[in-house]
């Protein structure tokens, strides 16, 4: 494109009265295809009254000496609007009638500056790389669904003087959040992120709490429930404290140096009363109003040794944490997640070899080493003694990532480096969609001991479902550990959890080594399923009105040598009651030179004898489901596991499965279960002939199907044919009785 410059004063005058006067996409059109730096030595550039000034592209307006009034329409596009002059010596000016959005805005005076006179909004970079910019309280860094503002790097000798309306997009999504306003000398929060308790649509937020007597008081919006929606945290008792005023600064202080203060904040929507209702959410954008904090800024953090402290970005600006100095700290941080489950989550971030890379507790997080405006975060002090966190200038970075406060679905990243599990905890729906819950890392290398220490991540809990690694009672959201040997065992913690489908995945790099083999094992339904130590395994479950299905210590990950018990060809051993017999089911995967399984029985669980054998199907396949029925089941517990020789006579052993029968042998059982082929055969034993109702319901108590089935002897099998395929997960089937009795039975699809 060609350079075009405008020079004398009478020049750049006729433009704009010809602008003025003619047709607009004429105008639209010059400036677009001539002008990449549009440069003027005149005293004032303005635009009229109903005249347009139209940047197309990314072109550069350079205001050298001058002063830009805009008393008509100036629409940026992309360009960047450049104030210049080397030998000024008063202050240029932006003014006029109507504000003026600018996209990059950039102050580069060898003297002076430049002041808003008028409102002034930025949409993307703010840069004052030279003299000093004059906010006088018009200035506005637009947030927005597609993009942020951000200051950019403010040299030494430059500086933003006066107050700024730092704006921060927020989706339609009930959630916590962990914010700071990036300000000095600020408003109240009241005045700010409340909007100055005013109502205006898709503005400020409602801030609840305990004997909340509003703006004639204490500042705090009425609820029905009188929930506390903001807090902030004291790292003295290392725990959050309720705010109880919000007629008080949002940041603590006025000096300019590491004024911001950290909140936990659960954003609803915007100032409508009805976003107090769980069911109602809408977008807004809250503002924080203060002077922008620019050059050093210095916190102080706990003096205690794995005691933690909520900062808050003190820049209008994403900052790059392997920028950030640190004393006494851990290069590791925890932030909260708002696209995590319901009301988000926490994920911790660390890079312990100091190598720029970070791992993150939950993979499918969109949070990298990159924090956000506006965003805060927890640090851990790493021994007793002085701390402190330092951010610079150059700490800034110019990565917005839109995920932390516009949340999308995540999708877990492949690959997570060498000796490690990443284990990914998904809610399950009943149509097959998962929604992204929690997660862990457990790392192994021989440079990390076995005990619990700083290498080793403690777990933030979440307000929704949580899972962590336990180790000596620690709960923790990173295990690091000495390299992987053959009894090794990951124990799982896993609260705050509700009757439904969860799904599993586990991305294990690095593990994979000669005669390795690892297991999850279920607790509750006494099953093993085999984990590929080099590659992902999804496992789904659910939990149920039963205790020991939702038991804490519900699962495990047992590592075994080839000696140990399990054969890799076998992934899941069950046994269920059909009627007065057991069926043993076990699934196998990767079936290979396998001669024959036999099933050994014990009544005691310790001395086990031959009861079954069942020869491999066809040509050693791999994949295949084998069953054997039980006809001799005793009254009490019975144990069954699997004995596997193959064809060079070795012999392997399955885990071990049990099924209790009581005294009465009547009742009601599914077989197989799992279910094969959409189909649930529903066996009746010694039952009265009459009309049974019939409901199947998944794990979300959605309804699948209702029928109605005569039962005409006393032992019989109805097949009840699904209308739909079934997802994977375990059902619920209720059957009412003649008698209105009613029994409810698990159904297992694979």
């Amino acid at each position: 494109m060609k350079l075009f410059y405008i020079i004398a004063q009478a020049s750049l005058k006729s433009i704009f009265n010809i602008a003025a006067k003619a047709n607009r996409l004429s105008f639209v059109f010059f400036i677009s295809l001539f002008i990449t730096a549009f440069s003027s030595y005149a005293q004032h550039l303005t635009i009229n009254p109903g005249s347009r000034m139209v940047l197309n592209g990314s072109v550069s307006l350079v205001v050298n000496n001058l002063a830009f009034q805009n008393n008509g329409t100036f629409i940026a596009g992309g360009s960047t609007v450049k104030f210049s002059g080397h030998n000024d010596t008063l202050i240029s000016y932006v003014s006029g009638s109507n504000p003026t959005t600018f996209n990059n805005l950039s102050v580069s005076k060898s003297a002076n500056g430049v002041a808003l006179k008028s409102p002034v909004i930025v949409t993307n970079v703010l840069a004052v790389n030279g003299g000093n910019l004059f906010t006088d309280s018009n200035l506005t860094l637009r947030s927005d669904v597609n993009l942020t503002a951000r200051v950019d790097v403010v040299p030494s000798g430059s500086n933003i003087i006066g107050k700024a309306n730092v704006e921060r997009f927020i989706p339609a999504r009930r959630a916590w959040r962990l914010m700071t306003a990036p300000v000095t000398s600020s408003n109240t929060i009241y005045n700010s992120w409340q909007n100055k308790g005013v109502y205006t649509v898709g503005s400020g937020t409602l801030v609840t709490g305990l004997n909340a007597t509003g703006a004639a008081g204490n500042g705090l919006d009425a609820s029905a429930l009188s929930n506390v929606s903001m807090k902030g945290f004291n790292y003295m008792t290392q725990g959050f404290a309720n705010v109880l005023n919000t007629k008080v600064p949002i940041s603590a202080g006025t000096n300019g140096r590491a004024d911001n203060t950290g909140y936990f904040v659960f954003l609803r929507g915007d100032r409508n009363p009805i976003n107090t209702n769980v069911a109602n959410s809408n977008i807004t954008t809250i503002t924080s109003i203060g002077v922008l904090q620019t050059g050093v800024q210095t916190f102080t953090a706990s003096p205690d040794s794995n005691k933690y402290t909520l900062i808050g970005n003190p820049y209008a600006s994403p900052i790059d944490f392997n920028n950030v100095s640190r004393t006494n700290l851990m290069k590791r941080f925890y932030v909260w997640d708002p696209s995590i489950n319901s009301v988000g989550g926490y994920v911790m971030m660390d890079d312990l070899n100091n190598d720029g890379i970070y791992v993150k507790s939950v993979p499918g997080s969109t949070q990298t080493k990159d924090i956000q405006s506006s965003q805060a975060f927890f640090v851990q002090t790493s021994s007793n003694g002085a701390a402190a966190l330092n951010f610079t200038e150059s700490s800034k970075s110019g990565n917005n990532i839109n995920g932390i406060f516009r949340p999308v679905n995540p999708n877990t990243p492949a690959g997570m480096g060498t000796g490690q599990i990443v284990t990914t905890l998904n809610l399950l729906d009943a149509n097959g969609k998962t929604i992204l819950a929690d997660g862990v890392i457990a790392e192994f290398d021989n440079q990390y001991t076995a005990d619990v220490n700083l290498d080793d991540a403690v777990k933030f809990a979440n307000t929704n479902e949580n899972i962590s690694i336990v180790r000596n009672n620690v709960l923790l959201a990173a295990e690091r550990r000495p390299a992987l040997t053959g009894n090794d065992t990951l124990y799982f913690r896993l609260t705050t959890t509700t009757r439904r489908g969860y799904q599993f995945v586990f991305d294990v790099s690095g593990l994979d080594q000669p005669g390795m083999m690892g297991f999850l094992q279920d607790s509750y339904l006494g099953t093993t399923a085999l984990i590929s130590l080099s590659g992902t395994t999804t496992v789904n479950f659910s939990i149920n009105a039963a205790a020991a299905s939702s038991a804490v210590n519900r699962f495990r990950i047992v590592f075994k040598t080839s000696v140990s018990v399990l054969p890799v060809t076998i992934t899941s051993v069950q046994a269920y009651q059909a009627n007065s017999n057991i069926a043993v089911v076990w699934k196998v995967e990767n079936e290979l030179n396998m001669a024959k399984y036999a099933v050994e029985k014990s009544t005691d669980g310790s001395v086990f004898r031959q009861v079954g054998l069942v020869n491999v199907s066809g040509t050693n396949s791999t994949n295949n489901t084998y069953s054997w029925l039980d006809l001799n089941a005793v009254q009490g517990t019975n144990f069954y596991r699997i004995k596997c020789y193959d064809q060079s006579g070795d012999i392997k052993y399955s885990s071990i499965v049990k099924v209790a029968i009581g005294k009465d042998n009547s009742g009601f059982s599914i077989y197989p279960n799992p279910v094969t082929g959409n189909v649930i055969n529903l066996l009746m034993t010694n039952q009265p002939a009459g009309t049974y109702q019939i409901k199947l319901t998944n794990s979300n108590g959605q309804l699948i199907f209702a029928k109605t089935v005569q039962n005409g002897s006393a032992n019989s099998t109805q097949s009840l044919t699904a209308p739909v395929k079934l997802p994977t997960g375990i059902y619920q089937l209720e059957i009412i009785g003649v008698d209105n009795n009613r029994n409810t039975l698990n159904a297992f699809v694979e």
